[in-house]
């Protein structure tokens, strides 16, 4: 079995490869773009909405391995002006709103957020997005402008009211110079409340493999999978995170106490499938898919059956 494999660089991707498996450490968001538009790689991590609009659409040449490379929550993603007078996410109805591409796994989580938490609906909001990233067209109904402009300038400039970022440049600007502020200055105790209260930590991305890959190696979604699993429990023993930052190894301990050690479980566990289904709920009510999905039709046959050796 030979595979060549695309994804992110991540500390659980350290120990990924070998013989079987050669790994290619590449940026996701052109390595999403180019699966979507060339069908360029045999297999690859992959926007799990994205993922599951496409099955709906009939895309049969890509297949899904339930790795689940990145979570994030979202509550802590919408920035606003510094001197904004907003202090609530229900403050954003009738706003205009930027996201760097609509369709992408975290806008869907934000929407889905802000709908069934805050009662802003999709479609009390503006959309703007980035033009050189949208990689589906939205919905009917969504009023959506694409732009060149930079978005977050765009907001700090006043000509939007809020932003969806992972890290916008403002943030490494001294304090008293910061344009921008998160809307919920508390996020991270309002994550940690809707984790007690759903146990859902949002997931963004699979490993996908193209269909020419199934059939010339029927085996690679479970070596995949045990590949995953392996580099994953190696991390989690070195714990490289906590050796960079002071009072580490009691901040990884207060961190992954919450998740019974393992915040990042592949396959398809019983809660796995709540935020797949969670998701795909999401994604219907948004419009971007036909039906409601259920977890295990949208993986490869006999992922039901794929399972992690104990973690550290």
């Amino acid at each position: 079995m030979a595979i060549d494999l695309y994804g992110g660089d991540y500390e659980y991707t350290l120990d990924l490869g070998g013989d079987a498996i050669r790994y290619h450490a590449i940026p996701i968001v052109g390595l999403f773009q180019r699966m979507i538009r060339e069908r360029a790689y045999e297999a690859c991590e992959f926007s799990l909405a994205n993922y599951i609009l496409m099955k709906d659409a009939g895309a049969d040449w890509l297949h899904a391995v339930p790795v689940f490379l990145n979570r994030s929550f979202r509550h802590g993603t919408i920035y606003v002006r510094a001197g904004s007078k907003m202090t609530d996410p229900a403050d954003l109805r009738g706003r205009k709103i930027g996201v760097p591409d609509y369709s992408m796994t975290a806008a869907v989580w934000v929407r889905g957020l802000l709908n069934e938490q805050y009662g802003v609906h999709w479609s009390d909001l503006t959309w703007f997005c980035d033009a050189a990233h949208e990689r589906f067209r939205p919905p009917e109904g969504v009023r959506l402008t694409q732009v060149s402009q930079d978005l977050e300038t765009m907001l700090a400039d006043g000509e939007i009211d809020a932003f969806i970022s992972f890290g916008p440049r403002d943030e490494r600007l001294p304090q008293g110079e910061r344009k921008l502020r998160r809307l919920l200055p508390d996020y991270l105790a309002v994550e940690r409340e809707y984790y007690r209260a759903t146990g859902i930590y949002p997931i963004n991305h699979c490993v996908v493999v193209r269909s020419d890959l199934l059939q010339r190696e029927p085996g690679a979604p479970a070596a995949l999978f045990d590949a995953y699993s392996r580099a994953k429990t190696r991390a989690y023993e070195r714990r490289i995170g906590s050796t960079l930052m002071p009072w580490g190894k009691a901040y990884w301990a207060e961190a992954f106490e919450p998740f019974g050690g393992d915040p990042m479980p592949h396959g398809l566990t019983d809660n796995n499938r709540r935020i797949v289904d969670k998701l795909v709920e999401y994604l219907h009510e948004q419009q971007f898919i036909t039906r409601k999905w259920s977890a295990d039709s949208l993986f490869v046959d006999g992922a039901a059956a794929f399972r992690e050796s104990a973690t550290s």
